[in-house]
């Protein structure tokens, strides 16, 4: 049974929401951190109520066309579902994101590094995407969201800032972003006129 849903959207969201919170308050490091906690449990409380009923069956699903009336491609749709195997990643992931919140405060504090709100904002960036991928019903939605993930990865890779990182960073992006990117986008295209042209065809 599939059931429609903001829940799935809002898991997604939750934490975007948090980076713009987290650089707004740059000035003041514990409100930063305490958003980054506070969105950390918003993200499991929220993917934690929709469990049960995943478990009994249900898929719960967003749609930016039938919510908003919006198509976001021609005859393509912006869709997220949260089925079985994409909760247990969403669960995972924002279950581990409570603890590294905690981790992560002391730890950039206790090294006295820099950019430290990048660091929290990136990272609150990458669960967004990550969710997104966990949560997304199609090829299309999948590949918004690996091409976001690369890029808002990307500063934590080379958060160092010195030639090593900078160097890490670069073959990052290569191997991410144009090399993975490229064959994704080459693979949902060619899915896409595949399945195209078997509904097209003879029955």
């Amino acid at each position: 049974m599939t059931e429609e849903s903001i829940l799935p959207l809002a898991a997604v969201l939750v934490s975007a929401v948090a980076m713009v919170l987290i650089i707004a308050s740059y000035r003041y490091p514990n409100v930063r951190e305490g958003w980054s906690v506070l969105a950390a449990l918003a993200k499991f409380g929220i993917i934690l109520s929709m469990l049960p009923d995943v478990l009994d069956g249900t898929t719960y699903y967003w749609s930016l066309q039938e919510s908003l009336g919006i198509e976001f491609l021609a005859g393509i749709d912006f869709v997220l579902r949260a089925d079985p195997l994409g909760m247990l990643f969403a669960l995972l992931a924002s279950f581990l994101w409570i603890f590294t919140s905690f981790y992560a405060a002391g730890y950039m504090r206790g090294l006295d590094e820099h950019a430290q709100t990048r660091f929290f904002a990136s990272f609150a960036a990458s669960l967004s995407a990550a969710l997104g991928i966990a949560f997304a019903g199609n090829l299309v939605t999948i590949f918004i969201f690996y091409e976001l993930l690369s890029l808002v990865t990307y500063p934590l890779v080379a958060h160092n800032e010195d030639d090593e990182a900078r160097i890490a960073g670069r073959k990052y992006l290569t191997y991410t972003f144009f090399g993975g990117g490229v064959f994704l986008l080459a693979g949902t295209v060619l899915t896409y006129w595949l399945t195209s042209m078997t509904a097209a065809g003879p029955t």
